[in-house]
């Protein structure tokens, strides 16, 4: 089980209707990223953290350790908006020279780089608070009731085959940084062109095992999905009203003031 799974069933939110889940999830994201509101944006990340914390019982310092992740690649794309060419040096916050060319941090692409990257982080804790609240079984019978069977299928192979990957490219790394397979550039280089090989051959030997076994246990094309019983929540739909609610009124309201 990967560690977003393990901490899906964990979470207190896990029986509850994934539908409820799914709908507050997206209707925060579609109205954290349809506002260009820093406001909104920052309410957003507050609301959805509160609730996958307080609701969801997620440990403070697990959800901070996987923000970590997505918010490196959001800091690092949004440096690219804020640092461009400065035409006017006055305009400028901070600035050097690069090539003869005079670089810098205006204060306009300071708003707007901090407004998309607060827009983006706002999404991210959307969809942290689903995932981290939903196994996957729950939201893959939740896609059996509106899409075709073959395309959750597909999915819930390719879901699985990840790890396959993973757990396969994770035991050929530490055998080969055993045996000092990464020790300097050129051995590195060696052994990573094995690795991607050894991990292709490996994950289609498992495919095949894989098949085999399904094939030989009456396998007729399509998966029988066990779906939990799930319970309905007062408390989470009354916190999705109320939240998307409040995030619209401020949303409008800093629009007309």
């Amino acid at each position: 089980m990967s560690g977003i799974d393990k901490y899906a069933y964990q979470s207190k939110l896990a029986r509850i209707n994934a539908g409820t889940k799914l709908l507050f999830a997206l209707a925060a994201m579609a109205i954290c990223l349809s506002f260009s509101s820093v406001l909104v944006s920052i309410l957003t990340i507050a609301i959805m953290s509160a609730a996958t914390l307080l609701i969801g019982g997620c440990r403070l310092r697990r959800y901070i350790r996987l923000l970590t992740i997505p918010l490196a690649f959001l800091i690092t794309g949004t440096i690219t908006i804020i640092v461009g060419q400065i035409t006017q040096p006055t305009q400028a916050l901070l600035s050097f020279t690069l090539f003869g060319s005079r670089y810098g941090i205006s204060t306009d692409s300071l708003k707007t780089g901090i407004g998309i990257l607060l827009r983006a982080f706002g999404a991210v804790t959307c969809l942290y608070f689903f995932s981290l609240n939903t196994p996957m079984n729950s939201f893959l019978s939740l896609l059996h009731r509106k899409f075709p069977g073959l395309f959750v299928e597909l999915m819930e192979l390719c879901y699985r085959f990840i790890f396959v990957v993973w757990e396969e490219a994770g035991k050929i790394h530490t055998a080969q940084d055993s045996r000092l397979g990464y020790d300097g550039f050129i051995r590195s280089l060696h052994s990573l062109g094995d690795l991607v090989t050894n991990v292709f051959l490996r994950a289609f030997r498992r495919v095949d095992r894989a098949t085999a076994a399904l094939e030989s246990r009456g396998f007729d094309g399509s998966f029988e999905l066990l779906a939990e019983q799930e319970q309905s929540s007062r408390l989470l739909s009354g916190l999705a009203i109320a939240s998307i609610t409040f995030l619209i009124i401020i949303g409008l309201l800093e629009r007309l003031i």
